[in-house]
């Protein structure tokens, strides 16, 4: 199927039900996502910034009662939504679609005063173009591309689809997102955590103005991506079905360990205390810089942080990678004593597959050994909907209050109301 047609014909009724309820998930785990994000240390800092340049008040930054202009509420929210890395991924993209297609179409589509059913087709839209652009990207060469590259052309097919351009300008959109989009190169990004993490926040405003500015005339490159191989199973096969969702508040190439060791705890105990060494055999691109983390991004990426704070805590959410968790000394303690250990029959499988093994000596002399470990929350072995349920509730109660118990009902009958009703559960007090 031609791009332009796609982005401008899918029909919600015409989805399977499968590809329409992960779309609902989708959306459900990136708003909880979002309203957590608002906890973190700079993020009001980064907002009263941002309303000192720009004089636009009619977007919404969810969880809070400010407005900015729309380009603005896209950005602030997808950074929310990416911060404490607990928004949803897509294996062979390498990276996080969600945050920021869900933000930019939400954004648009109350700005709009689109349906929700015309919000979850943007949805839809932005995922299947987003993750074939990150394999296109892959494929022309250079630096590996981070999210924040290729969620551009995502941004952008969601958005022109909100704004109903003609195929003209959609390809026009198109062509411009892939022009504009970042370097966001990924590996660098990852040994150097900055608070620019992947790009997702810059890529969900580029992709809205790569459609603005051809909704208002500007043209653009025919895009690589409309007449790409990538294209042939179009409207065929959703990526979308394919995404992973995350359980803990780092990098995904940390879940599998952490998997391994919640269920060490659940046969042996709570024993981080007794704990003398684990290692942790991995693929080789889970050897990021090993340095402890002096704040949270690093801390999200530092598999041997993660997997001690998880050890010390029990769980690891928001809190245990920020605030006093960074200078907790038996996180420390135990951070000296995590090792990993490049295996090459696991980096082959990787990127399809993200997978680990552990093993744990105690100070009694004990040891504890996995199996091959993959991540709970892959498309082969999913969170089930109570435990998607229970991390949002987790996220959002906070910030939400009770209102946290509307916001999935909504979700779940979306495409029978206006998308304003969802964003007007997400804005507004701290508590009810």
């Amino acid at each position: 199927m031609k791009l332009d047609l796609f982005i401008r014909n899918l029909a919600w009724e015409g989805l399977r039900p499968e590809t329409r309820e992960m779309t609902r998930r989708c959306v459900l785990d990136a708003l909880g996502c979002s309203l957590a994000g608002v906890e973190a240390d700079n993020f009001l800092a980064l907002v009263r910034g941002i309303k000192g340049l720009d004089a636009g008040m009619e977007s919404p930054v969810w969880g809070t009662e400010l407005f900015t202009s729309l380009p603005w509420s896209i950005f602030l929210n997808s950074y929310t939504t990416a911060f404490f890395d607990m928004d949803d991924g897509h294996r062979l993209a390498q990276g996080h679609p969600g945050a920021a297609i869900i933000p930019a179409a939400l954004c648009t589509a109350h700005y709009l005063d689109s349906s929700g059913k015309a919000f979850l087709e943007a949805v839809v839209i932005g995922y299947e173009i987003a993750v074939r652009s990150a394999l296109l990207m892959r494929e022309m060469g250079g630096p590996r591309k981070g999210s924040g590259a290729w969620v551009v052309p995502g941004v952008t097919a969601a958005v022109s689809r909100l704004m109903n351009l003609n195929p003209e300008k959609i390809l026009s959109a198109m062509g411009m997102a892939e022009f504009m989009a970042l370097q966001a190169p990924q590996d660098r990004s990852a040994s150097f955590p900055s608070l620019t993490k992947e790009g997702l926040p810059w890529g969900a405003y580029t992709g809205f103005m790569a459609a603005f500015l051809a909704s208002h005339g500007m043209s653009g490159m025919l895009p690589y991506l409309a007449d790409s191989p990538l294209l042939n199973d179009l409207a065929e096969r959703y990526e979308i079905e394919h995404v992973y969702f995350k359980q803990y508040a780092c990098c995904r190439w940390a879940h599998p360990a952490i998997d391994g060791l919640r269920k060490m705890f659940e046969e042996l105990g709570h024993r981080e205390s007794e704990i003398d060494q684990v290692s942790i055999r991995t693929f080789e691109k889970a050897l990021l810089d090993q340095r402890i983390p002096v704040n949270t991004v690093e801390a999200v990426y530092s598999i041997p942080f993660d997997v001690a704070s998880y050890l010390v805590h029990g769980k690891l959410g928001p809190r245990e990678v920020s605030g006093d968790a960074l200078k907790d000394p038996r996180i420390r303690s135990l951070y000296d004593r995590i090792h990993l250990i490049a295996d090459p029959e696991l980096t082959k499988q990787f990127p399809a597959k993200c997978l680990q093994q552990i093993e744990v000596t105690f100070k009694t002399g004990e040891h504890y050994e996995s199996g091959i470990l993959s991540a709970k929350g892959d498309p082969a072995c999913p969170l089930s909907e109570d435990e998607l349920l229970t991390k949002f509730k987790r996220l959002t109660e906070n910030r939400v209050g009770e209102r946290w118990r509307d916001i999935p009902k909504t979700v779940g009958v979306l495409e029978h109301k206006r998308a304003s009703e969802l964003v007007d559960l997400l804005t507004g007090s701290r508590k009810d």
